[in-house]
């Protein structure tokens, strides 16, 4: 097993992928060994029995419900960190993608801490590896792009259409209002679009549906947070064998909208 040392005045900032322990890095798991405190996400608990010598304390957020404020989980890193004690801040997917990790980053460099971050596997990346697919193909997705979800209303046309495929986070409460902008900014109603609830855990469901059907299937199939919203993979269109083989996998459950 690969051994990375704890070192000195520094707080790791770590990806916990999904929250299944497979998904860790071998480097992650071995900072995660060693930590002291471990101020982690929603659902990154789940790992809390393989390493059970650290005091792991809940500062996971989801809309409208805020366990700790950032103001609070600053000053706590703050706090762990001038105490000298091995602190980890564990996120959910990877700690660069929509983290808030900027914030808590400024907020140690400003007391003279080091912080390293190492990566975690995004829902993006989980998505398209349960499909046993690719996120980009050179004809078809040449080009994509991340977005929070939450959207701005002031989005002009060519901001939405600067990429052939959106992937829309933390998008549940508006995931209807952009995909009606979408269409009004000019995206074809065809354009593909998949929704996925809790990836990589066993509960986990993936829609399939349109943007011009989106409206009444994630109406019909309401999906628990956190959902990650793909729109513009068209090249699965062409590449995904969904056979009932697919859909009768029992490690997660898709439920297939006809198109």
């Amino acid at each position: 097993m690969l051994y990375t040392p704890f070192e000195e005045n520094t707080v790791y900032l770590v990806g916990g992928g999904s929250g299944n322990i497979k998904h860790l890095t071998l480097e992650s798991y071995s900072i995660l060994s060693q930590a002291e405190i471990i101020l982690h996400d929603k659902f990154m608990d789940e790992m809390q029995s393989y390493f059970p010598n650290a005091n792991w304390i809940n500062v996971g957020k989801s809309k409208g419900a805020h366990i700790k404020k950032q103001s609070e989980i600053n000053a706590l890193l703050m706090q762990y960190a001038l105490e000298k004690k091995k602190v980890v801040r564990l996120k959910a997917g990877d700690p660069c993608i929509f983290a808030r990790s900027s914030e808590e980053i400024a907020t140690l460099k400003q007391i003279g801490v080091t912080v390293k971050i190492i990566s975690g596997i995004s829902s993006p990346q989980l998505l398209v590896s349960e499909l046993g697919e690719s996120m980009t193909h050179r004809l078809f997705t040449r080009s994509i792009s991340f977005w929070s979800g939450y959207w701005d209303t002031n989005l002009k046309p060519c901001e939405i259409q600067n990429t052939d495929a959106h992937f829309i986070f933390m998008g549940m409460g508006e995931i209807l209002y952009i995909v009606d902008k979408m269409l009004e900014h000019g995206r074809e109603p065809q354009t593909s679009l998949i929704a996925a609830s809790n990836l990589g855990r066993n509960n986990q469901k993936i829609i399939f549906t349109t943007l011009e059907k989106a409206k009444e299937d994630l109406t019909s199939f309401p999906l628990e947070s956190p959902t990650l919203f793909a729109i513009g993979l068209n090249h699965l269109n062409y590449n995904l064998d969904l056979d009932e083989t697919f859909f009768q996998n029992e490690s997660f459950q898709v439920l297939r909208i006809e198109q």
